[in-house]
């Protein structure tokens, strides 16, 4: 059976160094300073799982953010999906993903970036690899409470602010993945609302209590859910 695992990665498989418990494994430097982690267990379940069936890392961060990770030198995915899926990076190369569903937009992202730019409320504002909005609002600022005039879809996290052309989301790139691999069955994992379109699309989807419907298995760590990939279903 060939059997496909999409993945988020930040507060799913790894986490930063505000969660570092002692023994964690550093997959990430940035500034100079450990930002990433993963702990011991968790990455030898993973490469165990990963020998076995296809591994995709499916992640909102930049194609620069990804290649940071650096994970260890004998475990490496071949595969990764950046950009909220709109590039597939296959080792050193990059290829559009869901590239062509950002270009009916872009003039409204452009528009939207010389809005807030110079809006005092956001500590920053940019496009992320050409393909959606990344604002982070002040700290003394709720971000739930701005308001945005758009037909991006808009998704807050703390005092991140995410606007995504409509199609721009991981159960888009997983259809493309499934497309792609043709797999008798997916799974997934993922910790927030940007998750959700990829797990509510998988056989058998991990997703933390806070996201946890009928159809999901809770989980609070990483290490639980690999666990229970690798003993209940290989």
């Amino acid at each position: 059976m060939k059997i496909l695992f999409a993945c988020d990665l930040d507060n799913t498989l790894i986490h930063s160094y505000k969660k570092f418990r002692a023994g964690d494994i550093c997959v990430e430097i940035y500034d100079g300073r450990e930002q990433s982690f993963i702990s011991p267990e968790a990455l030898d379940l993973l490469k165990t799982i990963a020998a076995k069936i296809f591994f995709v890392p499916l992640t909102t961060r930049s194609i620069a953010q990804y290649r940071r990770i650096f994970w260890t030198e004998d475990f490496f995915p071949s595969l990764a999906v950046v950009a909220n899926g709109a590039y597939l990076l296959d080792g050193d190369n990059q290829e559009n993903f869901l590239r062509e569903v950002v270009v009916p937009h872009e003039e409204e992202l452009k528009t939207l970036q010389e809005k807030f730019s110079d809006n005092p409320a956001f500590n920053i504002c940019r496009i992320v690899d050409e393909s959606f909005l990344f604002l982070k609002c002040r700290d003394d600022l709720d971000a739930d409470k701005i308001s945005f005039d758009t037909s991006l879809t808009v998704q807050r996290f703390g005092k991140k602010i995410y606007l995504f052309p409509p199609k721009l989301n991981k159960g888009e790139a997983l259809k493309l993945l499934t497309k792609k691999f043709s797999p008798d069955k997916i799974f997934c994992a993922g910790d927030s609302e940007i998750d959700l379109s990829m797990l509510e699309l998988a056989d058998v989807a991990f997703a933390p209590k806070n996201l946890c419907g009928k159809k999901f298995v809770c989980f609070e760590t990483a290490e639980e859910f690999l666990k229970r990939i690798a003993e209940e279903f290989l």
